[in-house]
């Protein structure tokens, strides 16, 4: 295992032109896929662990499998709270060893926003651990309904300095979330936002957006892409065959399928993000 500071790595990434991909993960298959990819790329990594992940299994249950993704891990690899709820998850996280949260509180009122943020980043900072928020609402990932908060670039530099948060993820015609088609970013927004913020900026629905918004935004210094849907069609195509198919009646036989597939669509994203054979790069 290598224990590294992710604020240091996305700084690092932003400077260079590259994105570490934060892999959202639902169970040990996902897990194990995210982290073959990662080692056999030499590629820094983040797990993503949202809030309906930690409803499902428990933070005991995950915690320990992280335990054990990290002595596994020959590369830089990071365990991320996504889109975390409320301060008492965030501070449960963090006393359970997460290296990076998030406090998505985007859809109270500017002033509440930076409060509740301010005090959630001094919280891990004190901790060592890196803080995520957001500015911005393009998307509702909850009822799938197009919203039209995205952010402007004065708002994103006031929240950075109110906040003082470490990296932060802003609305730009992203569509975190989205299971059908590909968004419509406005680009001239993003690079706008990309000039005007004080610290790494992180595109969430990554899934969604088109390639080529990508590859532009991170060689502007965007330098952490969140995918979550990428994964889940991973997962449910290979379940999808395994059910209509002539498959083993073994369901680990069809783990190992799904991990292999899960291995296979993170590694196509970390390919896209440059990010391979990073873990080795000299500083």
């Amino acid at each position: 295992m290598r224990k590294e500071e992710i604020r240091s790595w996305i700084k690092r990434a932003s400077s260079e032109g590259w994105a570490i991909g934060e892999f959202n993960v639902y169970n040990m298959e996902t897990m194990q896929g995210v982290l073959a990819a990662a080692n056999e790329l030499r590629s820094p990594v983040i797990i993503g662990i949202t809030m309906g992940g930690l409803a499902h299994a428990g933070l005991s249950y995950i915690t320990a499998l992280c335990k054990e993704l990290r002595a596994g891990a020959d590369v830089p690899l990071f365990v991320h709270l996504d889109h975390g709820a409320d301060f008492a998850t965030v501070r449960s996280v963090i006393e359970a060893g997460f290296d990076s949260v998030m406090l998505d509180v985007s859809r109270l009122p500017y002033e509440a926003n930076v409060e509740a943020v301010r005090a959630a980043a001094e919280f891990a900072h004190a901790a060592g651990v890196g803080f995520e928020a957001q500015i911005g609402e393009t998307w509702d990932e909850e009822t799938g309904e197009q919203r039209t908060e995205t952010t402007r670039p004065e708002d994103l530099q006031r929240f950075v300095e109110a906040t003082g948060v470490d990296y932060v993820a802003v609305s730009f015609g992203n569509t975190p979330g989205r299971t059908d088609g590909l968004s419509e970013p406005d680009l001239e927004l993003l690079l706008s936002l990309l000039e005007a913020s004080p610290v790494p900026l992180v595109m969430h629905g990554g899934t969604s957006i088109p390639d080529s918004v990508l590859r532009t935004a991170i060689a502007a210094g965007a330098a952490k892409v969140n995918i979550d849907t990428h994964i889940k069609r991973a997962v449910n195509s290979t379940l999808e065959r395994a059910y209509t198919g002539s498959y083993s009646h073994d369901p680990r036989v069809q783990f190992r399928e799904l991990r292999e597939a899960v291995k296979n669509a993170v590694a196509e994203k970390m390919r896209l993000f440059g990010s391979v054979g990073k873990a080795d790069a000299p500083w």
